[in-house]
């Protein structure tokens, strides 16, 4: 299979008038307003911006009703004909939390649970079809979504909302409808029901989107050239194997924390405030710490909704509630092979992880447990990108030499020009606390802003003139 040379950076288009780039990209990018496209950046969040700025300042009861429409407006600009899906799961959840609530009030128990029982069975009858039979965009989001807030509702944590508005803004709410974050009713009660908008948040709100947005185009993007490249084919060296699934590990974080990044500061931009999802997972020293770190919003679900439920550690097998977790994990992502054995790889961990630590005494040096948590966490991702099965278990003896072509014809430099190099250490980076650290140390003097505001700059002009990179983790 031939190769495109990527030392240029194949995700480039060349040159010509930036208006011109502009006007076909939006063309191109109109099946779906990803953060990182001309048509959300340029007319929806411009366009809902010069709403929702007065409508803040001059008619603050508006403010939901004006978020509300807007995230309508984004969904259907994806597909219109899934916007009764998204109005059916919001009455769904809507109206089982009321019932709950006033059964519950009522002393009737039995209805009660029964409220709960059918709301859940909905929620997931919802997501397994329009997720395996007719892919609908963001319908994994909502389905946990509805499902978490009826069992707060139930559990008592959080109190039924009464306005429907209010409710259809925090199922639909166009920032986390996509890729997330899982966002809780119980974290975001008080905003949902009134923004709190403010300069502060806002100006907040746009160094978090520049740095998201900058993970995507200038990083996720132009190593994913080489990542896709090289895992597209099938003659590789252990060398170039090794750089592609290193690549794609790199990737995937940047890709998916620069999507959570900029909903943030989408967020705090219209005055509500999501927690974080990530916390430098590739620095973890086990995939048991790993999952303390990585799509945070997912694992606590998880734990929260499903391994406490059936068990965790408290009765039953733990080992198989851990396990059965993960297995879920994995079809959550996806009903094919890959994804149910990378649950599974997780799971499996994970458990003899527990059982070390519960029964041995040996302990490793970090640096160590540092190398050996990365290299399960990439061979895990092999699964995680090769959707046919086959492949993943080709790919892999390539990493160790066997079954491959130790001299493909294509070397190292091939792929590392001078600019991938940097891309990659600036990549490297931003997978370590290091980034947190400037960006702590920028805050303290707003001179600072400047930085963002050329970073924010930079980036547009690369989304201005490139093709669309969709976020790899929409198809989730």
């Amino acid at each position: 299979m031939s190769r495109r040379r990527v030392s240029g950076q194949g995700s480039f288009e060349g040159g010509g008038c930036p208006l011109v780039s502009v006007c076909n990209n939006l063309r191109r990018d109109t099946y779906f307003m990803g953060f990182s496209t001309n048509t959300f950046l340029f007319i929806f969040l411009l366009g809902t911006l010069a709403v929702y700025i007065p409508t803040a300042l001059f008619l603050p009861r508006l403010k939901v009703p004006v978020l509300l429409a807007a995230s309508l407006i984004f969904y259907s600009w994806a597909d219109v004909t899934a916007l009764p899906v998204l109005l059916a799961m919001t009455i769904i959840n809507y109206g089982c939390g009321i019932l709950i609530e006033k059964y519950r009030t009522a002393g009737q128990s039995r209805y009660e649970t029964m409220f709960l029982v059918v709301g859940i069975v909905l929620d997931l009858a919802i997501l397994v079809f329009f997720k395996y039979a007719r892919f609908i965009l963001g319908i994994s989001f909502m389905s946990l979504s509805g499902i978490a807030y009826l069992v707060d509702v139930f559990r008592e944590k959080v109190k039924a909302q009464r306005n429907i508005i209010t409710f259809a803004l925090f199922m639909s709410f166009f920032v986390k409808i996509v890729e997330g974050p899982i966002v809780r009713y119980s974290d975001v009660t008080r905003q949902m029901n009134r923004p709190e908008f403010s300069a502060a948040r806002f100006t907040e709100g746009i160094r978090r989107f520049s740095v998201g947005l900058a993970k995507k185009v200038l990083l996720a993007d132009q190593i994913g050239v080489v990542a896709h490249d090289i895992l597209g084919t099938t003659n590789n060296s252990p060398v170039l194997a090794w750089l592609g699934i290193i690549s794609y590990t790199i990737q995937l974080y940047l890709d998916f924390s620069g999507y959570t990044d900029m909903a943030i500061g989408l967020g705090k931009m219209f005055g509500i405030d999501f927690k974080e999802n990530f916390n430098n997972p590739y620095i973890s020293q086990s995939i048991t710490e790993f999952w303390r770190r990585w799509h945070m919003s997912l694992s606590k679900w998880l734990r929260d909704y499903f391994y406490i439920p059936i068990g965790g550690s408290r009765s039953g097998n733990t080992y198989v509630n851990l396990f059965l977790t993960f297995l879920l994990a994995g079809f959550w992502h996806g009903a094919t092979l890959n994804y149910i054995v990378w649950g599974a790889w997780n799971g499996i961990i994970l458990c003899i992880e527990r059982y070390l630590k519960k029964h041995s005494k040996i302990v490793l040096p970090e640096l160590v447990r540092h190398v050996i948590t990365l290299l399960l966490i990439m061979i895990g991702w092999v699964f995680f990108y090769f959707e046919d099965f086959s492949q993943a278990l080709a790919f892999l003896p390539t990493l160790i030499g066997l079954g491959s072509t130790w001299n493909s014809g294509f070397t190292l430099r091939w792929y590392l020009s001078q600019r991938m190099v940097l891309t990659l250490i600036a990549g490297i980076i931003c997978c370590t606390p290091t980034l947190d650290k400037i960006e702590e140390k920028m805050r303290e003097n707003r001179i600072w802003d400047l930085a963002y505001l050329a970073l924010l700059g930079v980036s547009i002009m690369i989304v201005m003139s490139s093709t669309f990179q969709t976020f790899l983790y929409i198809r989730y």
